[in-house]
């Protein structure tokens, strides 16, 4: 457990009865779910919302109570190039701001280093929730750009014709891709959920910065949305290479197969072997057979290269 006071331009540790016994100030809390359970009977929190604290599974969204808001978030990281994500739980009134998370999440340490670092005036509980949301985009462009290259590499790849089994690679963005638009999608109704403050938990300044953290977030999801469109752009690139690298040796040994039709033939038929063969006994008909079929595969050959077939 981890309580600030907030002042007008910082924040100091204080203790839970310190902060009970303050009916005035603004502070920003640090629970686990543990802490949650043992305060409720202070903060008198919906068993709804505490219930879906604890599970820590449901999907993330805002619900508008009439004294304070009630939000799930996801903290999304990367663990060997797969995406995850941790839960983090928040109510807000207007006197105080909890955050309740199974494990100290590294991203509480980048809120405070960051309060700490602009020296911010009138320092308030949107400032800190706001912040919050800017940490969860702030380096996602970052990570576009990254999948933005992987994409523009494996393209470049699958132009050259380079050998290899480029599906997995491509499934891979995609999912990646899938993984960050479910994170935007319900982080814009959140957003947006706050910004029409129906309880007036929020300050009138303080929904312009949420208006603005809308507009970045959209500007995400539709680079998610362009992405994945160009993912699946390279896909049918490189299914339609495949089919042609398919069809190229399919044609070859079409080709092949049909200069040695007739050739064939020619064997099959002087292969016979019959006794009133003319050509049997004739001294010149091996010669004739061979310049026959020499004859046969250059006018073969002759005649798919000038069909453009070779």
């Amino acid at each position: 457990m981890l309580i600030y006071k907030i002042n007008q331009d910082n924040l100091t540790e204080t203790t839970f009865e310190s902060f009970t016994n303050d009916e005035i100030g603004k502070y920003w809390i640090l629970f686990n779910v543990d802490e949650l359970c043992k305060k409720n009977a202070y903060f008198n929190f919906s068993h709804q919302s505490v219930n879906e604290c604890i599970h820590n599974d449901d999907t993330p969204k805002l619900d508008i109570y009439e004294n304070y808001n009630f939000g799930i978030l996801n903290i999304i990281g990367t663990n060997q190039n797969l995406f995850s994500a941790d839960e983090l739980d928040f109510y807000m009134t207007k006197r105080y701001l909890v955050f309740v998370s199974k494990k100290n999440l590294n991203i509480f340490k980048e809120i405070k280093d960051d309060i700490y670092a602009k020296g911010t005036l009138n320092l308030g509980l949107e400032n800190i929730l706001y912040t919050l949301f800017d940490k969860l985009t702030a380096k996602d462009y970052n990570i576009l750009s990254n999948l933005e290259s992987e994409i523009s590499n494996v393209e470049e790849d699958v132009i050259e014709g380079k050998i290899k089994d480029y599906i997995t690679d491509i499934v891979s963005l995609k999912n990646k891709l899938l993984f960050l638009k479910k994170h935007y999608e319900p982080l814009l109704d959140i957003v947006e959920d706050l910004i029409k403050n129906e309880n007036n938990i929020l300050g009138e300044k303080s929904i312009s910065h949420f208006v603005i953290l809308f507009n970045r977030i959209e500007r995400l999801n539709r680079k998610v949305g362009n992405l994945r469109d160009y993912a699946t752009q390279i896909r049918e690139s490189y299914q339609a290479q495949l089919e042609i690298t398919t069809n190229n040796t399919m044609k070859l040994f079409t080709i092949i197969s049909a200069v040695f039709l007739p050739l064939t033939f020619i064997v099959g038929w002087y292969g016979m072997n019959f006794i009133y063969m003319p050509e049997l006994h004739w001294k010149f008909g091996y010669i004739f057979v061979m310049v026959l079929s020499v004859s046969v595969l250059v006018f073969c050959l002759w005649l798919f290269r000038k069909k453009k077939l070779w």
